[in-house]
């Protein structure tokens, strides 16, 4: 059993070191040709040119490698331990360039908690959405107050209105009156930095939980039990209600099958699971696949740093790029 795990091990890793392959090829062609006599400001220009020329190619690279359904398993299955990326370095002549997969499927999508409707002004809150959010806020030790706060806040940060759901909530008035004043966003959240705004999250409470969160298209609305890392645990305990200690949550992820589940049925054949997981809504947001990916990209050359973020979606059977930031998720 051992040597079937080795193998499979070795495996994952092959399939790396032929990605790093691959865009060595791709961008071993000499990335930077600068003169000597070029001014900074100009050579800062030129760099960011021919980076987002780099990162065009590693994002259709990409596209290519995850298009089928096995490449991205096994994308996910060799990054949902304790290595949670998929790194890639290639030194050039005059820097270097990074790459690295993320896998969004195993993150609580922030924008599923309230369904809005702009004609109509109208909304409906996810209310068992909204309960595994508090479960999460919960395994964070927060207090009761404070989880109500943050989520009542949150609603009202993305739905159409300008009066609070509930009594601690916060809408416009609040943030008007604040030192330095802004309005509310009205809309599904398009970057999960926003959440820095929102009443009730502090920056430390932000730090903890958002590598949990993102802000991503309400069609996802999964998340793939094979993604989960050991590195999060706090998701586990969530989904069950937080009837799993962060101990235990870490345990049973360092002790899945190394090739995954095949099936979501195949995860429920575990008594501890069946026993700890009896939400109808939690047993159908799980599933097998992913969908969601992020490519970060950073491209060095000599002073100069160009970071981009590629979000990459599988849709009807063919992987797009959703979307792009340049610079780093802070």
């Amino acid at each position: 059993m051992l040597n079937f795990y080795k193998r499979i091990e070795e495996g994952a890793a092959l399939l790396l070191a032929l990605f790093i392959s691959a865009i060595v090829s791709i961008i071993g062609y000499g990335l930077f040709s600068l003169t000597m006599d070029t001014s900074n400001f100009e050579k800062k220009y030129l760099s960011d040119q021919q980076a987002f020329l780099t990162v065009l190619s590693l994002e259709s690279f990409s596209i290519d490698y995850l298009m089928p359904k096995h490449q991205r398993e096994n994308i996910t299955l060799a990054t949902n331990r304790y290595d949670p990326f998929s790194p890639i370095n290639v030194p050039l002549e005059r820097g270097n360039a990074k790459a690295q997969i993320d896998d969004l499927s195993d993150c609580f999508n922030i924008n599923l908690l309230v369904e809005t409707s702009p004609k109509e002004l109208s909304k409906i809150i996810n209310q068992d959405y909204l309960k595994f959010f508090k479960n999460l806020l919960f395994s964070f030790s927060l207090s009761e107050e404070k989880i109500s706060e943050i989520s009542s806040s949150i609603i009202d940060w993305i739905d159409h209105d300008n009066y609070p759901d509930y009594y601690d909530g916060g809408e416009d008035f609040y943030y008007l009156a604040l030192k330095n004043p802004f309005i509310s966003s009205n809309q599904h959240i398009q970057d999960l930095t926003e959440l820095r705004k929102v009443k009730g999250i502090t920056e430390e409470i932000y730090k903890k939980i958002s590598p949990y969160l993102c802000a991503l298209p309400t069609s996802h609305n999964k998340i793939n039990i094979n993604a989960l890392s050991p590195l999060k645990p706090n998701l586990l305990m969530a989904l069950t209600d937080n009837k799993f200690s962060e101990i235990e949550a870490v345990q049973f992820l360092e002790n899945r099958p190394l090739g995954g589940y095949e099936s979501v049925d195949n995860f429920f054949l575990d008594n501890l699971i069946n026993l700890s997981i009896t939400s109808k809504y939690i047993k159908e947001l799980l599933n097998v696949e992913s969908k969601y990916f992020n490519l970060k990209t950073e491209i060095i050359f000599d002073e100069y740093t160009f970071i981009m973020n590629s979000r990459l979606w599988e849709k009807e059977e063919k992987m797009i790029v959703q979307s792009r930031k340049i610079g780093n998720y802070l």
